[in-house]
């Protein structure tokens, strides 16, 4: 390599990090549901309203889901 080449700037990777640090924080700017109850809804719009894949996906029955839902059951699990 010539000196020329040897003296140029490596490209900038903390302006890189910088940029997709504050696009990061635009798409994650609610924090998650504490409530069993917002839990499940929340994840009832990740599935499209469907409690038997939210059912499967989680491990545990559709009425399981259903109760969350209804507030019935207000102590989330860990697979919330």
């Amino acid at each position: 390599m010539s000196e020329h080449e040897q003296q140029q700037p490596a490209p900038r990777r903390g302006k890189a990090l910088e940029v997709l640090t504050r696009a990061e924080r635009k798409v994650f700017t609610r924090p998650a549901p504490r409530s069993a109850n917002a839990q499940v809804k929340f994840l009832l719009t990740r599935v499209k309203g469907s409690t038997k894949a939210l059912a499967e996906r989680l491990g545990v029955s559709c009425r399981t889901v259903e109760r969350y839902r209804a507030g019935k059951l207000t102590a989330p699990q860990k697979r919330l």
